[in-house]
């Protein structure tokens, strides 16, 4: 089938981010219904009559916007967008004359473009309802903005029916109504013992137990003893077992079930420290991980429970434990600025913390990713911020997952260089990339390939030794590569540029040349046979570039 949703955005503002979409929206509904790079097409090709062909059977045309969308600048020193002939201005405009849905996708923390910013031809996007992907939770928003996609444009097998996508999670749920509703049956207060005896009021000397419905012996004023010690003994055996529960469902990531079965528990044994620090704990583990499900929910929505039992900890809490809070305080305040309220500043609670405990953690991540999110050229000031959360020796994987997310939300090179730092640090100390770091560390690779990035390209190249970039590459990609043709080709390029850097120039060419024949024998076009002709010229004369976009 012809390509159904077409993604529109300029290398120079916003390549890494489109590029992540890409990779989601192929997932989503098939690599066959996504086209991502018009300018693929073979040299010589009418790139105007290509346009109109491709868009011809396109439901969607996305328009990835960040901060430079507007004011990338041409050779002439003129706005591209001002020029009749640049490539996104064709795609925009193209899209805006069918009756197709265009939507503005907003990355980087960029604003919509007004109507008066853009030529006249493209002023009708300023009326487009766009949808923002700006945050370290970029998957959860591409889910949304997939299932808008999927509604609107109706591509087929794109998504499951609701009954489909949720008779799983109905029949747990009716799984734990009967068992919610056979527990009840077994411990109500005046069920009938198996002795078959009844309960009955007591007569002076006794007390009857609410609890179990039987008679205890009173020793005097406020004291009882025989059921009411066995009551308070099951209460804290209770608490255990919820407690062990709670610890089950945060193994599984379902925080919010675990902070309402641990309030249940501290119910039952309120003074129970390890009960009250597991409920803290769950607390801060739900502010980290909260998600939003809809357009209709929002992040203090989510949050509301765990920051009650944060604020509520914090006054009594000291040294660490109170920077650790403070530090998600400062999370959850960053979570409502992104529900809207651009008046709080979560730096605030994360130099608090580092106040007390310099050291801590959450509070130096936290306040790395906050940096970096603000203002994109801070890459250097967020890696010391990084590096010091390390040195603390704890929480190890939350620091990896904001920065891969903080480097993840920028394109800057630097940025981009940081993220082989950190896979090149996570493979000689023996962790793994999970899926969406892959995806994260490969997205400069394919985006600074062309000749036209010489430039970025030399900084990531740059990152670490040739040596330890080589084995890194080979630890992140050697899997997957092993199923992806195209992906090994790019490999081999990085490679044999790394081995040039090392000096192993004559290994280099070899290399190079190789993949060039195997290029020119599959037909191949585009950027990797431009790059590698591109470095053939550099290690001896040869042939020429191409243009950027």
């Amino acid at each position: 089938m012809p390509p159904r949703i077409f993604i529109s955005y300029r290398r120079d503002d916003a390549a890494a981010d489109a590029g992540r979409l890409a990779d989601h929206l192929n997932r989503r509904f098939g690599k066959g219904q996504v086209f991502l790079d018009i300018d693929t097409i073979d040299p010589g090709t009418d790139f105007v009559r290509v346009l109109h062909d491709s868009l011809q059977e396109t439901a969607a045309v996305l328009v990835v916007i960040g901060q430079r969308w507007t004011s990338v600048q041409g050779t002439s020193g003129t706005r591209r967008l001002d020029d009749a002939n640049d490539f996104v201005r064709l795609e925009v405009e193209a899209a805006l004359n069918r009756s197709i849905l265009v939507v503005p996708v907003l990355v980087q923390g960029a604003p919509m473009p007004r109507a008066a910013d853009l030529p006249a031809s493209l002023a009708s996007l300023a009326t487009r309802q766009a949808f923002t992907l700006d945050h370290a939770e970029f998957h959860e928003d591409a889910d949304r903005l997939c299932d808008r996609l999927a509604a609107a444009i109706a591509i087929h097998g794109s998504s499951r029916s609701i009954v489909q996508r949720w008779w799983p999670v109905a029949a747990v749920a009716a799984v734990l109504m009967l068992g919610a509703a056979a527990y009840i049956a077994m411990h109500r207060p005046n069920d009938v013992p198996s002795t078959g005896l009844t309960s009955t009021a007591t007569t002076s000397g006794t007390a009857s137990s609410p609890a179990t419905g039987t008679a205890g012996s009173a020793d005097g004023p406020g004291h009882v003893t025989g059921t009411a010690g066995t009551d308070a003994a099951a209460k804290a055996k209770r608490a255990e077992e919820l407690a062990a529960e709670a610890s089950a469902q945060r193994r599984r990531n379902q925080f919010a079930d675990a902070l309402v079965t641990l309030g249940q528990a501290r119910d039952l044994a309120p003074t129970s420290p390890s009960i009250r620090a597991a409920q803290e704990d769950a607390a801060m583990e739900l502010i980290r991980n909260a998600r939003v499900e809809n357009e209709k929910s929002s992040f203090g929505d989510v949050i509301k429970p765990a920051l009650t039992v944060v604020d509520t900890a914090l006054p009594s809490a000291t040294g660490a434990r109170r920077a650790d809070l403070l530090a998600h305080t400062g999370w959850a305040t960053f979570l409502l600025w992104r529900d809207g309220d651009r008046r709080l500043n979560p730096s605030d609670m994360y130099r608090e913390a580092l106040s007390i405990d310099p050291g801590n953690p959450y509070a130096n991540a936290m306040l790395a990713h906050w940096t970096l999110f603000q203002d994109h050229d801070q890459v250097s000031d967020a890696a010391k911020l990084f590096d010091t959360a390390l040195k603390e020796g704890r929480a190890h994987d939350v620091v990896r997952t904001l920065q891969w997310a903080a480097y993840g939300n920028t394109n800057e090179p630097e940025a981009a260089a940081e993220r082989v730092r950190l896979a090149n640090a996570m493979r000689v100390a023996g962790e793994k990339l999970n899926v969406r770091q892959q995806q994260t560390l490969w997205a400069p690779y394919y985006f600074t390939m062309p000749p036209t990035r010489e430039k970025d390209r030399q900084v990531l190249i740059d990152a670490v030794s040739p040596d330890d970039h080589i084995a890194t590459l080979g630890w992140a990609f050697d899997e997957i590569a092993a199923k992806d043709d195209s992906r090994r080709q790019s490999i081999r390029y990085y490679v044999a540029l790394l081995n040039a850097k090392a000096g192993r120039t004559d290994q280099a060419t070899t290399d190079l040349r190789a993949l060039q024949k195997e290029l020119v024998q599959e037909h191949a076009s585009g950027s990797l046979r431009d790059a590698v002709e591109a470095a053939l010229t550099r290690l001896q004369p040869g042939s020429g570039a191409r243009r950027s976009r």
